[in-house]
């Protein structure tokens, strides 16, 4: 067959792939996606208010939910009574528990669940959706009589308010009081309420055609609800429950959250509203034209959306964190290097609106402390600690933002914003070696030797980016001179950053940090030297960094893995394949077909994206998961090496 004939009929198949796999119009059941999950695993949904982290797999039950909390400068997560579910939904038959267990799940448009068991002649769905803009989500089950006789049958939900949490890192627990009562103007609901001097935050669970059955202090010290409605389903016949979950900083505004949902469900139906929250979910949805990638791809990018950003429950503002599911070790804080170059890129791939939202908060809320280790969502520094890779960091995001949407306005609006970012990184600048200082690595660890190497080609990147959004400007001397500092930085890390004195190398290799005199040859993951030529300074070719390659990738280096069926360079700190580490090579001729083989070898964290996972047996990394910046950094990657279609 001619190779152009070759070509048409494949261009003719991705264009069929594309349609079937990524049109928003489609409706809701066409977009289905089944999902091997364990009886341990969790699934996470929820929109830019509210996050759902952990649903469990095997009875599809909530473990706990949060919002965003500007006062509390984190997340404020509600938990149920010790350790069982904040929501626990349940089906009865003739006044027996029917057994819901281990159901078959599928994901609606890669990220609202759907749970499906047929058990004793019925069939039980129950189906987690969180609509965009809306300040709650809601759990929709229903239950078909597939029997020869009618069927006397229950569906309920036990919410109890164990307790509230606010997570930045780790649960502190809040000291106060918990309440519940009727909903105020909304039937049939019940509001459970947090008060110190006034209420702090409530929440409500409203539930059209169930009765609530309420259990209050001080006949117990957890408020509880439950909720439920029967009915005698003939032979043939179906019943649908909703069950709506909503937040606000009091009873008014929870209850009335609730209510705006509830309103939407009837007038519409559950059906129509997920449809919608699929249609919605869809047009950022990107395809490789392979649905294991595609599954793989597009749920990282959501997760990235809807967990690495979010809106503050009291002051409604948009920010960044490492992650919203207090299953990550460091959930709630911001970090410019996560926040800009491992989930940002993702949103450009998939949602650019929400890229510029991102950048608005980085250069504003975030900017006075720019290159600090980590701080809290309102700005205040966390952990202290220069950064050189976060000082940079927003800069290369503005660069590539504009480059992709040459949105103009946008860096004008921000101009002082740029100008304050560039003095911080020259202050960095050490004149006798031409190379800019860090305290601490991207691995967030003090660097005794303050000259790294991935920082400074990162900051090569910043000014080349600088001279560029000043040319934009019409500031041809502020260009020139980034110009002409970038190409003395350039000739600086060549100079200094490479040795021949690592052990077992064939020639001089790029060291990971400097003095320069001294040198340091290991890997840091997360700002790692096979990012050079991803980052643009030299070409894959290059002599110096082949040999960088084939070093790392040897006995030579203790982390290095390389022996190993899924092994990737780690580091002392995280002593395993990592997630970048896979991510990058995948972009790297020399690394992609073992970087392709190891993600998709393992099943993650029920297919979101950890830390790492271990290089014999692919199993995920247990400390890291639910990292939702990594999920971002990932999903670009699948994007960049092989989608077939361009961003809406």
């Amino acid at each position: 067959m001619p190779e152009e004939v070759r070509h048409s009929m494949r261009t003719i198949v991705q264009a069929l792939i594309l349609f079937l796999f990524a049109s928003p119009f489609l409706s809701a059941t066409s977009r289905r996606t089944p999902i091997s999950l364990s009886a341990d695993d969790v699934l996470p949904t929820g929109n830019q208010w509210i996050s759902l982290p952990d649903i469990r797999a095997s009875d599809g039950a909530l473990g706990t939910f949060n919002f965003l909390s500007m006062h509390h400068r984190g997340l404020l997560q509600v938990s149920g009574d010790k350790g069982s579910p904040v929501l626990q939904p349940y089906f009865t038959v003739a006044g027996k528990a029917l057994a819901f267990r281990n159901p078959t799940w599928e994901l609606i448009q890669y990220w609202i669940p759907s749970a499906h068991l047929a058990v004793d002649g019925l069939d039980a769905t129950l189906t987690w959706c969180a609509p965009p803009e809306s300040r709650a989500a809601f759990l929709r089950m229903t239950l078909t009589n597939r029997r020869t006789a009618p069927a006397e049958v229950t569906l309920g939900v036990r919410a109890a308010f164990g307790s509230i949490d606010r997570v930045t890192y780790v649960p502190v627990a809040l000291r106060g009081e918990r309440t519940i009562a009727p909903a105020t103007w909304v039937d049939p609901a019940e509001t459970f309420s947090y008060i110190t001097t006034d209420t702090d935050f409530s929440w409500t669970l409203l539930h059209p055609g169930s009765k609530g059955a309420i259990n209050a202090p001080p006949t117990t010290s957890t408020p509880s609800v439950d909720a439920s409605q029967s009915k005698t389903l003939a032979p043939g016949e179906s019943v649908e429950a909703n069950f709506v979950l909503a937040g606000g900083i009091e009873e008014f505004s929870s209850a009335h959250n609730a209510r705006a949902l509830r309103e939407q469900i009837e007038r519409s139906g559950s059906e129509a509203i997920i449809d919608q929250t699929a249609s919605s979910l869809a047009s950022r949805a990107r395809t490789t034209g392979k649905p294991d990638l595609d599954l793989l791809m597009n749920r990282n990018f959501l997760f990235t959306e809807f967990y690495a950003w979010g809106r503050t429950i009291d002051t409604e503002q948009f920010v960044g964190i490492t992650s919203r599911s207090p299953r990550y070790y460091v959930s709630a804080a911001y970090w410019d290097r996560d926040a800009m170059l491992w989930s940002f890129p993702a949103l450009l791939d998939s949602d650019p609106a929400l890229a510029r939202d991102a950048l608005e908060y980085a250069l504003t809320i975030q900017l006075r402390n720019t290159g600090t280790h980590s701080r809290f969502i309102d700005g205040v520094v966390l952990e202290d600690g220069f950064q050189l890779d976060e000082g940079a960091a927003p800069i290369v995001a503005l660069a590539e933002y504009i480059k992709q949407t040459n949105d103009t306005a946008f860096i004008a609006a921000h101009r002082d914003a740029l100008t304050r970012l560039r003095d911080g990184l020259l202050v960095r600048f050490d004149s006798a070696t031409g190379l800019y200082s860090s305290l601490q690595d991207a691995q967030d660890e003090f660097q005794k030797l303050p000259f790294i190497t991935y920082d400074n080609v990162l900051v090569w990147r910043a000014l080349t980016g600088l001279a560029e959004l000043y040319a934009g400007l019409n500031d041809s001397s502020s260009a020139a001179d980034m110009t002409k500092r970038a190409s003395a930085l350039h000739e600086a890390i060549l100079a200094h950053c490479v040795s021949g004195a690592a052990p077992g190398a064939s020639g001089t290799i790029f060291a990971s940090a400097t003095d320069g005199k001294n040198f340091v040859f290991t890997d840091i993951p997360p700002g790692s030297l096979f990012k050079l030529p991803l980052l643009g300074f030299v070409p894959e070719s290059d002599p110096t960094f082949r040999r960088t390659f084939e070093w790392l990738q040897s006995k030579n280096y203790q982390y290095s893995y390389g022996d190993q069926p899924y092994g990737l360079p780690g580091s002392y700190r995280v002593p395993f394949t990592t997630a970048w580490s896979i991510a990058d090579e995948l972009r790297l001729k020399a690394g992609h077909d073992k970087a392709l083989k190891i993600l998709l070898t393992s099943n993650w964290d029920g297919g979101i994206i950890t830390e790492g996972v271990d290089p014999v047996t692919a199993r995920m990394d247990q400390a890291g998961r639910a990292f939702a910046t990594a999920a971002g950094y990932m999903a670009h990657a699948i994007c960049q090496t092989s989608c077939i279609d361009k961003p809406t």
